[in-house]
């Protein structure tokens, strides 16, 4: 194990170690537990050293395909030993770096290509495609790749050894696999040895691939720049659940339901907003998602509140 040794760090410079947004790192500390950093006076965070050290091992697992569900109370020690583990099993000349050329999609299977061909709206690069899985893996030299997408009929134990190769080989940060019949057992064991990977069982209408794609390249995109778009102090409700059941049933003189709309909307947006900030996290792509999502809908709310407190003024509209 690892001697660690060092003072104390405040969030600025643990995100500046780590890789992790702010964000993530409070949810993994509240959520799971995963550290426990001292509070001052002020109820500033302070983290040691090897919380620290804990949070970056963390985040390397999580992003080989661990949940943080099942890692975040194994010991310092027993995280080492994991990454060390799951290091050996990858390829190093393929790392990439932090800097992501969105959309680069290598698809193998007959007709795959055809869910990308003709739709400029998807924004890919479809940097090649191979008639199945076996010619994928023949080729040898393979660009480096975004997403990868396969499809296959049947899938077997040597599929996996097969796909993880091609994973490795790719540097592909995601993979969909398309496929129609296998044993749980082989599926299983797929989703557990390959990070990133999606399992689809076909057939699926060509709509639904698509939306896969943007989905998985769309994680991707927020883990670079989705967190940082709004701020990061959550606005508070200006009206209550009942202040809206109110305005829901109110008269006014405009010719219209305005208030009714408005505090349906309202409605809408605040249960997705408490949605989407209790939802499950897998990863740090999974947490910064659904931050970004939560100080989204969040601003939103802000917004279209303000705009009912305008419309309240205009119209004299006072809630008991």
């Amino acid at each position: 194990m690892t001697k660690i040794t060092g003072g104390s760090y405040g969030i600025g410079a643990v995100v500046r170690q780590t890789g992790l947004p702010a964000p993530t790192i409070r949810i993994w500390e509240k959520r799971y537990g995963a550290v426990s950093p001292i509070r001052t006076e002020t109820n500033r965070r302070l983290y040691s050293a090897e919380d620290v050290a804990r949070l970056g091992l963390l985040r390397s697992l999580t992003e080989l395909g661990h949940s943080i569900g099942n890692i975040a109370n194994l010991s310092l020690s027993e995280l080492e030993q994991q990454f060390s583990e799951d290091r050996n099993q990858r390829s190093p000349a393929q790392s990439r770096g932090s800097q992501l050329n969105q959309g680069r999609v290598l698809v193998a299977g007959h007709g795959a290509a055809e869910a990308f061909l003709g739709e400029p709206s998807l924004e890919l690069n479809l940097v090649g495609q191979f008639k199945d899985l076996s010619l994928l893996r023949e080729q040898e030299a393979l660009p480096v790749t975004d997403l990868l997408f396969i499809q296959a009929e049947t899938l077997h134990p040597e599929t996996v050894t097969a796909v993880r190769e091609c994973v490795a080989r790719t540097g592909a940060e995601r993979t969909i696999l398309l496929y129609q019949f296998s044993s749980s057992k082989t599926a299983t064991a797929l989703a557990k040895a390959i990070p990133g990977l999606t399992l689809l069982t076909g057939p699926i209408n060509t709509a639904l691939i698509r939306r896969e794609v943007l989905t998985q390249l769309g994680s991707l995109y927020f883990e670079e720049v989705g967190a940082d778009s709004y701020p990061e102090e959550i606005p508070e409700r200006l009206y209550s659940n009942d202040h809206l059941m109110k305005f829901a049933k109110v008269s006014t003189s405009v010719d219209c339901e305005c208030p009714q709309h408005l505090a349906g909307l309202l409605q809408s947006l605040s249960a997705f907003e408490k949605y989407s900030r209790e939802c499950e996290d897998r990863n740090p792509q999974d947490a910064l998602l659904h931050t970004f999502l939560h100080r989204c809908t969040a601003n939103v709310r802000r917004t279209m509140e303000e705009a009912l407190q305008h419309l309240a003024r205009v119209e004299g509209i006072i809630l008991e």
